[in-house]
């Protein structure tokens, strides 16, 4: 994986002796890490909490390399720092245990399956340490391990020694930021788009997830589950093309979804009602600055006039 290329380990003159077992009950906390905690055990999306909302765009595959890069800068790790390994071998996890250097971070992390993102295994292997007691602090890092225990032997499958001041900003940032509309929202002003809430006689409306304009074009947006995993009804399609035909002709329809989830009489059937369809993959290119909308837009009206 990308992230196992260039990982060293830690290397310092002199490397401090720590014990996971907390000397003071209960462990005194910074105000950073405590508050952290608390983000780990309760509000951290796709988790098993009464208080945790669902956010699919951090279980998609597709864009998991964006959103740790996005993560890891939050938390001031490099590519040098973290390995994702398929098991963590005992030379390796006993690098980290009674003593470690105190000069940097290191994230070392197994995923679950083929299908977990890095973020999600991330926030699983430090909610587990921290559930379990498995952590400790020293100095200004917390270190822990998240380990399944068997009656010979410990299987590692996360080891961090992280800042939990940058940990708590990463948190802040997957709580507050990483939802698909903000995504695409922030992926269309990086190609020039002005973005709003969709609106109706100047009033927040709901027939449409977002609004865009560039110069004088002017498109309303709808953002459909980026892991919806059946394809779409003929319904939906029919609904579809109802709110098309609801609103300002000068507005330009969109719709955002893996294209895959649409058959094709249900992608002519809506293109056939000019409305401009984008998967992830354009999305992508947005984020990157490339208007993607221009250039179909363009082409489409090429085609018109030929």
């Amino acid at each position: 994986m990308k992230n196992t290329d260039t990982f060293t380990l830690d290397d310092c003159s002199k490397r401090e002796e720590f014990s996971i077992d907390h000397k003071s009950i209960p462990i005194k906390l910074s105000k950073d890490l405590d508050e952290a905690i608390k983000y780990l055990l309760w509000y951290v999306p796709n988790i098993s909490s009464e208080q945790s909302r669902k956010d699919d765009l951090l279980k998609n595959p597709e864009y998991d390399d964006y959103i740790f890069e996005e993560i890891k800068r939050q938390m001031n790790l490099e590519d040098k720092d973290i390995l994702i390994s398929e098991k963590i071998d005992k030379e390796l996890s006993d690098h980290f245990r009674g003593e470690v250097c105190v000069n940097e971070q290191k994230l070392i992390m197994t995923l679950a399956d083929g299908n977990e993102t890095k973020t999600m295994a991330l926030l699983r292997h430090i909610r587990n340490a921290i559930a379990h007691g498995n952590f400790n602090v020293i100095h200004n890092l917390v270190i822990g391990f998240d380990v399944k225990k068997y009656q010979d032997f410990l299987e590692y499958r996360g080891i961090f020694k992280i800042n939990p001041s940058n940990l708590l900003k990463a948190l802040r940032k997957i709580n507050m930021d990483f939802t698909s509309e903000e995504f695409i929202a922030k992926a269309l002003r990086r190609a020039g788009y002005k973005v709003e809430a969709f609106q109706e006689e100047y009033q927040r409306s709901h027939r449409f997830d977002l609004f865009a304009k560039k110069k004088d074009r002017r498109f309303a947006i709808e953002i459909i589950n980026l892991d919806f995993r059946e394809s779409l009804d003929e319904n939906f399609v029919k609904d579809m093309i109802r709110r098309i035909k609801g609103i300002d002709s000068s507005i330009k329809p969109i719709l955002i979804i893996n294209s895959s989830y649409l058959s094709e009489k249900s992608k002519e059937d809506l293109i056939a009602n000019d409305l401009i369809i984008l998967d992830i993959k354009n999305i992508k290119k947005m984020n990157q600055g490339r208007d993607m909308i221009g250039e179909i837009v363009r082409k489409s009206e090429i085609y018109k006039n030929l």
